[in-house]
């Protein structure tokens, strides 16, 4: 997850800068939870939980990696792309959630796209 987060910030610096609020990837595997706070200057990832996040997106690693490089169309996985509406499946069979800040969440599958 650090490696697309860094590789987003450094492909979509303007998006990285609009940005700002806390999130929380929480994994099925029993890896431990990994926070991302985007602040005006700068990105923070490490290991750890929040009580509060803005933004939470649970599942297992391979889902949760599976569904933010889908293809995107504004923030959301593109339904006309087999793999936006695998994307799409995987949050309808719940395996992906994601609760919280929907606006932030967009703007973090747009920062993470391949």
């Amino acid at each position: 997850m650090y490696g697309l987060i860094e590789r987003g910030v450094e492909r979509r610096p303007k998006v990285a800068r609009s940005m700002r609020g806390r999130v929380v990837f929480r994994f099925s595997e029993g890896f431990a939870p990994l926070r991302v706070t985007f602040g005006p200057r700068s990105v923070r990832v490490e290991d750890g939980n929040l009580r509060r996040p803005d933004l939470t997106i649970s599942g297992s690693l391979p889902d949760i990696v599976h569904f933010a490089t889908a293809p995107h169309v504004r923030g959301v996985p593109n339904p006309a792309r087999v793999r936006g509406r695998a994307a799409l499946a995987r949050v309808a069979r719940r395996r992906v959630r994601v609760s919280g800040d929907h606006a932030l969440a967009r703007r973090l599958l747009r920062l993470l796209a391949l």
